[in-house]
């Protein structure tokens, strides 16, 4: 395995309180020295396939057509996201992120600042724990491009805990681009995306093309496998995703 680069995150990133990030990183160190440690609610008593978290800002078509695709093969999909189905209901949410003042909280220091998904540390703590116990052997990263994680505290955490992650990006979708703020702050923007990026081991990046990858290589997404997988036909992508969550997990 490839040498880990090392981590540089401002403690305000990392720490809602001592006590829950105590709590998180002992999650991830327990999970690291046994990837069985824990039963998930969530879980029956049997074996199951392949298990995969998807996480949006809400559930998309092309998440449910995956959901519906493993499961039918028998795998098992569980769905987290801020705001639920495009017509606002919950009922194809397995795992709530956060709420509405979360994300009012979240956008307002972001505008602020020019810190987009750096802040909303305590919602991130929570959907990690539950991560952790799930065990998934793939966690899907279907869009960072709202504000309602903390990424640089997201990568920490599962890549102390060795879990397999794949990105799903647009050209409109990168981390790090096309948000608007008050206080621009390119360099510290840029800095804090590199080395977020850059030091998570068993980050998969996928993009709808080649341009995209382009891109997402010049913003500092650069250094992982790269994967094209255009949306163009749904069905054609799930399986294509699917295959990936085979082969990376």
């Amino acid at each position: 395995m490839r040498n880990l680069k090392k981590v540089s995150l401002g403690r305000r990133y990392l720490t809602p309180t001592i006590f829950r990030r105590i709590k998180v990183l002992r999650f991830a160190w327990i999970a690291s020295r046994n990837t069985n440690f824990l039963f998930s609610n969530y879980l029956t008593n049997f074996e199951v396939g392949m298990k995969i978290v998807l996480i949006n800002y809400s559930v998309t078509p092309m998440m449910t057509a995956i959901a519906k695709q493993l499961k039918g093969l028998g795998h098992q999909a569980i769905m987290a996201t801020a705001t639920g189905d495009v017509e606002g209901s919950r009922c194809m949410t397995d795992l709530k992120i956060g709420n509405s003042v979360d994300r009012a909280v979240h956008n307002a220091l972001a505008w602020l600042s020019d810190t987009h998904g750096m802040h909303s540390t305590r919602v991130t703590a929570s959907l990690l724990d539950r991560i952790i116990a799930l065990n998934p052997d793939v966690v899907h990263l279907a869009g960072l491009n709202n504000s309602f994680i903390n990424i640089p505290f997201m990568a920490y955490v599962l890549m102390r805990c060795k879990m397999p992650v794949a990105l799903s990006v647009t050209e409109g979708t990168i981390p790090g681009t096309g948000r608007k703020s008050l206080i621009k702050r390119d360099r510290f923007r840029r800095k804090t995306i590199e080395s977020t990026f850059g030091a998570w081991d068993l980050l998969h990046l996928v993009c709808d093309s080649k341009h995209t990858a382009e891109r997402a290589a010049e913003e500092g997404l650069d250094g992982h496998p790269t994967y094209i997988i255009s949306t163009d036909d749904t069905a054609k992508a799930v399986e294509q995703y699917i295959t990936l969550y085979d082969n990376i997990k």
